[in-house]
């Protein structure tokens, strides 16, 4: 197995086409890397760039009218920046998988579900038809549907949200990809489904070594499962810190985050909450782009810089220039 990150993202910065000339940059400077079988947790703000972090992963941020500026992306030691079509249908869906933010309507209303799966698994041109009924049921198997003969022949509307969610689950990994981009897999549904979805990715990864990036909200529920939390404000990549030392971030975003989880509450206590509210998408702050609602801010912080990447120790980095003084 290679020693090298499964994925390498360095400075992306991705735009979307307001006229034919004008620009608005949606992420600004996105860095981190992923290693093969490490499951890493994306959090952040809405408008903070996740979602179309995610798109550049599966090469379909054209569809938004986006592309990427200038940076590196690198999956498994292909550039992804360069590749062109032919080359994204050997990698979307085969080598990197995708379960979408809309995933609960995510199957396909007049398609038996069988028969979407069917579509996922024969990507592969090589698959024996013969086998792809097999296959299909096995991948229902895989993500614990019971009764997998009989769903194969329901539609998405006779299903509830876990097994939609399941489905998708199925569809992304049919080809045995190397990495699955989760966007928010567990939106809109209930705490006990929630936590069913997160077993079985984490078992995805335990049986097929497969890399997750799972991009959410719930603090809680990536500080349980990931080995990893990278944390995005405003389009940029603020700090990337092991799971296990959240309580020792170096960012005051990601203290903040941590610090308004309501799960910390004491019963009729009062929750920590972020001061302001987020800048709009490239209308950001000069300097450190969460200096206009941090209450460690100083005149130096407003200075106007590129990120700095700054290392703390093995997978933890922080873009605070103060950070020796958050503890002080």
């Amino acid at each position: 197995m290679s020693d090298q990150p499964l994925v390498i993202i360095d400075a992306l910065k991705i735009d979307v086409r307001l006229t034919r000339a004008k620009r608005l940059p949606i992420v600004d400077t996105a860095t981190f890397d992923v290693k093969r079988g490490e499951i890493i947790g994306l959090i952040g703000e809405s408008g903070s760039g996740k979602t179309m972090l995610c798109r550049s992963l599966v090469g379909t941020l054209h569809r938004r009218g986006a592309y990427i500026a200038s940076g590196k992306l690198v999956f498994d030691g292909i550039d992804l920046v360069a590749a062109k079509g032919a080359q994204w249908s050997d990698i979307r869906g085969k080598q990197i998988g995708y379960v979408p933010q809309s995933a609960l309507a995510g199957p396909n209303p007049v398609m038996l579900i069988g028969a979407q799966l069917e579509e996922a698994i024969l990507q592969d041109k090589n698959f024996p038809k013969s086998k792809v009924k097999e296959r299909a049921i096995e991948l229902l198997n895989i993500v614990q549907i019971r009764r997998p003969e009989v769903v194969m022949h329901q539609y998405q509307h006779e299903l509830s949200g876990g097994m939609k969610q399941r489905v998708m689950i199925a569809c992304a990994i049919a080809q045995q990809p190397q990495l699955i981009v989760a966007d928010e897999p567990t939106t809109g549904l209930d705490v006990t489904v929630q936590a069913e979805i997160m077993r079985l990715l984490l078992s995805i990864r335990a049986e097929f070594n497969t890399s997750i990036i799972l991009v959410s909200h719930d603090l809680p529920l990536v500080n349980q499962i990931c080995d990893d939390i990278v944390v995005m404000h405003a389009g940029t990549t603020v700090e990337k810190i092991p799971s296990k030392d959240i309580t020792h971030a170096k960012h005051p975003y990601t203290r903040a985050l941590y610090d308004s989880r309501i799960d910390l509450v004491e019963p009729k206590g009062k929750l920590t909450t972020i001061n302001g509210q987020p800048p709009t998408v490239g209308s950001w702050p000069l300097g450190c782009r969460f200096s206009e609602r941090c209450d460690f801010v100083r005149d130096e912080c407003r200075v106007p810089q590129t990120m700095p990447i700054i290392s703390l120790g093995p997978d933890h980095f922080t873009s605070c220039i103060r950070y020796t003084e958050l503890d002080k």
